[in-house]
């Protein structure tokens, strides 16, 4: 036996032993709590080097204290997909006590198994860079023959524990990052305090310690995203006294700012460096941290070394696609450059991601700024004014500016202030259409008494400054300042007490950029008043619903959640408790909800827009699967994923979607392939899951007849033979299945990537079935159909008696549209409406057939399916199943066929219902009275 005390400071240290053990062992298992992917980097070559050779691997590793980053279980998930030999499991609060309280995984053992004997390690070590480098480390090797009892003793434990953990996969990594998100924050040793006068708060420590982190996976560039207001600038300054670079450069676009940045750095930096401006007035360029305006920078490039700086801050950096931005990032090559923003989706959609190396180590959102209390809350009043036309073209705009500065309007403006005017002195800002609207304003509300100025572009940076401190000062007599874009971004003014938006606003990231000039916190500021003056212009009425909408956890374009959320003052966003008020007048709200029902989100922009919301939303680094949008509650409708047509042709299943908006790191399958998925997603949303059961046995290969049956029953809760036989009989006519000698198998080539594709397609499919169909009704109350599901459903073709109404036995099946397409021939356009929440008109074809009006009227239950209109831009619609009745009132009319001037025999019917209509139904079926 040979034993052997190791530190990090014995002639023979811990890193070295671990990497002579590599070198030789046939097999090596570890069990350690914590790995850091900057200490796994110093033994990666070393275990590539064991795998490549054959050697087997097993590693268990933990969550606990959050502490194991992504980085190292993304670079397993690799060596897994690599080497066969090579296995990784994860202790995700597999370990309980009696009390079911999670107990820590904190082991660290590492095994070697060599021709004739086996090296155990056992101490303190991690796979951190600390650990392996630099921190007071204990670890004992003991080596000796196989025999050695205390081998078997470890065998059993490492056993036992891989049994009771979960084997990596990314859907594991993916619960994980969801769970970091979240992570109470935790001491970093990397954490250097600051100055003793100020001290980050909570998003600027996590900000803080994520770019620590990044810049140990050797990232040399990050962007952060934190609300106006919530203190980007100090985390900029913070961070940097932790990196202590020798010279900085701090870069923005507006030159009022750049005095509150060298201001912010000196608070926090003290004296122990020179600050210089760089601008048109000023060029202290032998400073050690420059702050520099971003125009007079890029035409000036040739001054500096490209190595001059160590460390670049680029502030409201959304701008950085501008031509300036991009020279000088290219231009400049600091060891770490760090963007700032708070709105980084541009308005272009010009990727400011990518110049960033997509590497985003934080966001903090207004939502999340306005929970931590960074910010203040505000109240929004959106009112409606009839007194401006907004919907005038830009050649029309003159008028436009005419008509808001008139003294009715100025007057009518007033009237708004005083009603929701806060308490204490008033302190507004006032957003305009352009310079001469600004200008007209300000004249006119001085006219109706308060105190105004006004500022443009063309204001020197002294004097826009003054007029700052004016509106911050509450000795000063300004009350209100109108502006234009300049202060859209990287001015806050604390003492702001009231946003008035005064123009329309076309984009939801500027309507949020102004909206947070007036959030940052102050002394007896509870909240900020934002008064939006909401006209009759279409594109600003949709957009006001995407800002706020904006505010949800993960916000998602569709209709019905956009006017359910309209109409009850975003009420759902759940941020009331924490003081936003948002209300919209009556005459504002059915403005909005009417151009909502204009706009098409079925677009490819709106949908690719929310599918990489929700990528970045849950920090994927590749497609998410299906999966992934049932285990996230923000998640989109996948669905709309799958209806959609890119370049003219429907997409058909979520494969198809990510191909035709060029999603990167899809797998490759055939165009039969490609088929086979379209068919299977087609069965969307499951109404029975039997063909999917039978596909997913088919998955392991032929079975016989008996065998697919008796496991398919298994499987199926309370399956009958009529229902098996005809899912199978089904699947044979579709061609999904073939049956050949006793033996049933898939029509489709199955390789490992089309069957990892189909079980996470699959799974989705009954997962989502199970959570709808968990009472075991037959239809869900409110869900959606279509005329095929409902088929599918009761097992066979049904009688077909005549267009939108089938019979099974006694039960009749009635599929109504209330909005008719307007090229329908009118003996088509059916009276079929809601007289009352639980009373509907139903009208039958035209001229129908005694035999078929006596099987209609023998029917005991009519079950109803409506939808709105049978087509929304471009999608064909569900019918929502409303629930059950019965056929009354038969009313007998004659019609008369404009296009052939007969005259046709129709029949009226009421259908009482047995359950009311819910509002938000109610409202969208057009409920008489609501």
């Amino acid at each position: 036996m040979k034993n052997i005390f190791l530190t990090n400071y014995t002639e023979q240290t811990f890193l070295s032993r671990i990497k002579d053990d590599l070198r030789q062992c046939s097999a090596f298992k570890i069990s350690v709590s914590f790995i850091k992917k900057a200490g796994l980097v110093l033994l990666i070559k070393d275990i590539e080097a064991a795998l490549a050779r054959g050697v087997k691997g097993e590693i268990i590793t933990s969550t606990y204290q959050n502490f194991t980053d992504i980085e190292s279980l993304r670079t397993f998930m690799v060596w897994m997909d690599k080497y066969p030999n090579f296995k990784c499991h994860l202790d995700f609060e597999s370990f309980h006590d009696d009390g079911y309280m999670t107990i820590g995984y904190h082991s660290k053992g590492y095994y070697f198994e060599f021709d004739d004997e086996i090296e155990l390690i056992v101490g303190s070590s991690n796979i951190t860079r600390y650990a392996l480098l630099k921190n007071v480390e204990w670890d004992l090797v003991i080596r000796d023959s196989r025999s050695n009892n205390v081998f078997h003793q470890m065998l059993f434990e490492f056993n036992d524990k891989w049994n009771g953990t979960y084997e990596l996969d990314r859907e594991i990594i993916a619960k994980y990052v969801s769970k970091l998100n979240f992570a109470i924050e935790r001491w970093d040793m990397d954490y250097e305090s600051t100055s003793e006068n100020v001290n980050p708060n909570y998003m600027q420590r996590r900000a803080m310690k994520e770019l620590n982190r990044y810049r140990a996976m050797g990232m040399r560039r990050a962007l952060i995203v934190a609300a106006a207001g919530s203190g980007k600038t100090y985390l900029a300054a913070f961070d940097a006294r932790n990196f202590n670079p020798d010279r900085l450069l701090y870069i923005v676009h507006e030159g009022s700012i750049l005095q509150k940045a060298l201001e912010t750095f000196r608070e926090v930096f003290g004296n122990e460096h020179t600050y210089g401006i760089y601008n048109k007035d000023c060029k202290e360029l032998d400073a050690d941290f420059v702050f520099a305006g971003n125009i007079i920078l890029s035409q000036n490039l040739g001054l500096f070394n490209p190595h001059d700086f160590d460390y670049i801050i680029m502030d409201e950096c959304h701008h950085a696609t501008a031509e300036s931005y991009k020279k000088i990032i290219n231009y400049f090559q600091p060891e770490f450059m760090v963007g700032l923003t708070a709105t980084p989706e541009r308005m272009d959609n010009e990727d400011v991601f990518e110049l960033f190396d997509t590497n985003v180590p934080y966001e903090l959102r207004l939502r999340d700024a306005i929970i931590n209390e960074l910010v203040v809350p505000f109240h929004y009043y959106g009112i409606r004014d009839s007194l401006v036309d907004y919907g005038l073209n830009k050649s029309q705009e003159r008028k436009m500016i005419s008509q808001l500065a008139t003294p009715e309007h100025c007057s009518f403006i007033r009237e708004k202030i005083e009603e929701y005017r806060p308490a204490g002195k008033l302190k507004a800002l006032a957003f305009c259409r352009n310079v001469t609207h600004a200008s007209m304003m300000a004249a006119e509300l001085e006219e109706q008494g308060y105190h105004t100025a006004y500022l443009t572009g063309k204001n020197t940076i002294g004097e826009r400054i003054k007029a700052y401190n004016d509106l911050q000062n509450e000795s000063a007599d300004l009350e209100i300042l109108c502006t234009v874009d300049i202060l859209n971004e990287g001015v806050d003014i604390p003492g702001c007490n009231m946003v008035l938006f005064l123009r329309p606003t076309d984009s939801s990231t500027v309507f949020i950029q102004q909206l947070g000039r007036g959030l940052r916190k102050y002394d007896n500021k509870e909240y900020v008043t934002v008064l939006d003056f909401i006209g009759n212009s279409y594109k600003r009425s949709v957009q006001i619903a995407f800002a706020m909408g904006s505010l949800a956890e993960n916000f998602v374009i569709e209709k019905r959640l956009m006017k359910s959320l309209v109409r009850d003052n975003f009420s759902a966003l759940g941020l009331e408790k924490y003081g936003v008020e948002i209300h919209f007048d009556e005459e504002s709200q059915k403005e909005i909800i009417e151009s909502i029902d204009s706009e098409n989100f079925n677009s490819k922009h709106y949908l690719e827009q929310d599918y990489y919301n929700f990528k970045k939303y849950i920090n994927a680094e590749f497609p998410p699967k299906h999966m992934d949008y049932l285990n996230n509650d923000c998640a989109p409708d996948l669905m709309r994923f799958m209806q959609i047509k890119i370049n003219n042709r429907k997409t058909e299943c979520y494969y198809s979607f990510l191909q035709g908006i060029g999603e990167e790191n899809l797998p490759v399958f055939s165009d039969e392939q490609i088929k086979y998925i379209k068919y299977v997603s087609r069965f969307l949303p499951l109404v029975r899951k039997h063909e999917y059961v039978l596909i997913q046995l088919l998955l392991d290969g032929p079975m016989m007849v008996d065998e697919l049956r008796s496991s398919a029953r298994g499987l199926i809760e309370n399956c009958t033979d009529e229902e098996l036989d005809h899912a199978i009989r089904f699947m044979v006519e579709k061609a999904a299945i073939n049956y050949q000698e006793g033996l049933y198998a898939l029509t489709v080539d199955i390789d490992d990537q089309l069957k990892e594709y189909l079980e996470d397609l699959i799974r989705y499919g009954i997962t989502q079935y199970e959570i709808a169909y968990r009472n075991n009704e037959k239809f869900v109350l409110y869900h959606d159909y279509r005329i095929e599901q409902v088929q599918l459903k009761m097992l066979k073709n049904p009688g077909h008696i005549f267009k939108g109404t089938y019979f099974y036995g006694d039960d009749a099946f009635v599929f109504a549209s209330l909005k008719k397409d307007a090229s329908v021939e009118e003996r088509l356009n059916y009276k079929d409406k809601f007289l009352e929440p639980k009373l509907f008109q139903w009208e039958c074809e035209n001229n129908i057939s005694d035999n078929d009006l006596r099987a209609l009227r023998m029917s005991k239950y009519v079950h109803l399916f409506i939808r709105k209109v049978e087509n929304e831009n471009g999608v064909q619609q569900p019918y929502i199943y409303v629930g059950d009745g019965h056929f009354n009132n038969e009313r007998k009319q004659n019609k008369l066929d404009a296009s052939t001037g007969k005259t046709n025999i129709t029949y009226l019917y009421d259908i009482p219902m047995d359950e009311e209509l819910p509002d938000y139904l109610q409202y969208d079926f057009g409920v008489a009275n609501y």
